[in-house]
C-alpha cells in the first residue's frame, strides 16, 4: 500500500476509534434514488465537491461547497459526490449535511471508509449513497459493509482498479462499480483502463468512470461503455464550473 495511503487508513482508525459512543443526528434529507439519475440515455456525471487532496494540495481556496453543488445541479450533474475526509482532504460531514440539504440529487459520502460506524454517520447527516474502496478493504470486509449500507437504504459505489478487484467487487454483491483509472498505490493515471475493464461487466451494472476526465475527448471514447463518470479536480480549478461543465459534455464553451 502507497505510504499516503497507508497513513490515511491509520488515521481513519483512530477517527473510528473517537466515532464510537457519539450520538449522531436524526436524519432530516429524504434518501434519492441513485439508479434513476446515474443509469440514464446518456453518460451522467457525479459532480464532485472536493477542497483539495494529499497530491493536488488546495484546489479550491475559496471553497464553497453549498454554492459549487447548486452550480452543479443547475448545470446538468446526475449525482453530487462530496469529500467528508478533514485532515487529507479539507472536507467534513457538516459539508455533506450542508450539500445534500441544498440539492435534489443524490449524493454520496466520499471517505476511506472501514467501519459500519462511518456509514451510519452518511446516513445521519444526509448522504444517499457511500463509496467503498476495494483496495482497502478484504472481501470480507467489504460484503459486510455493503449489507450494512443496503439495509439502512444507501446505494454503494465500489471503487475498483484492475479485474481482480472488480470480481470481488461483483461478489460481495456490488452493482455500482468504479473504475479509478488513478492507481492509488502509484496515484498514475491509466486511461486504458476503462476500455478494459468497462466492456466486460454486465449491462446492469451501473458503471462509473473514474479520474483523469478533463475534456470530451477524455470520455468521448468511453461512449457506450459507462453510464457515468465521477469528475472532481477538473472542476475545482475551473474558474467557470457552468461554462466548463457544458464543455466536457458537448465539446464547446458557448456559455
Amino acid at each position: 500500500m502507497n505510504p499516503i495511503l497507508h497513513k490515511i487508513v491509520e488515521t481513519k482508525h483512530s477517527e473510528i476509534k473517537e466515532s464510537r459512543g457519539r450520538s449522531l443526528p436524526t436524519r432530516k434529507i429524504p434518501i434519492r434514488d441513485w439508479k434513476s439519475h446515474l443509469k440514464t440515455s446518456s453518460v451522467s456525471v457525479i459532480a464532485e465537491c472536493k477542497k483539495g487532496s494529499p497530491s493536488a494540495g488546495i484546489l479550491r481556496p475559496s471553497y464553497d461547497p453549498v454554492t459549487i453543488a447548486k452550480e452543479y445541479e443547475n448545470a446538468g450533474a446526475g449525482a453530487i459526490s462530496v469529500l467528508t475526509d478533514e485532515e487529507y482532504f479539507f472536507g467534513s460531514l457538516r459539508d455533506l449535511e450542508s450539500v445534500a440539504s441544498a440539492v435534489s440529487l443524490p449524493v454520496i459520502r466520499k471517505d476511506f471508509i472501514l467501519d459500519p460506524i462511518q456509514i451510519d454517520e452518511a446516513y445521519a447527516f444526509g448522504a444517499s449513497a457511500i463509496l467503498l474502496i476495494v483496495r482497502i478493504l478484504t472481501p470480507t470486509e467489504l460484503e459486510s459493509l455493503l449489507k450494512h449500507a443496503h439495509q439502512l437504504g444507501l446505494s454503494v459505489l465500489v471503487e475498483t482498479h484492475n479485474e481482480k478487484e472488480v470480481f470481488v467487487a461483483l461478489d460481495a454483491g456490488a452493482t455500482t462499480i468504479g473504475i479509478n483509472t488513478r492507481d492509488l498505490d502509484t496515484f498514475q493515471i491509466h486511461k486504458n483502463l476503462i476500455e478494459e475493464i468497462a466492456p466486460k461487466l454486465d449491462p446492469s451494472i451501473i458503471r462509473v468512470a473514474e479520474s483523469g476526465i478533463e475534456s470530451f475527448e477524455d470520455w468521448q471514447k468511453y461512449m457506450g461503455m459507462i453510464d457515468s463518470m465521477l469528475v472532481g479536480t477538473y472542476f475545482m480549478k475551473s474558474p467557470n464550473i457552468s461554462r466548463d461543465f457544458h464543455s466536457l459534455l458537448h465539446g464547446t464553451k458557448s456559455i
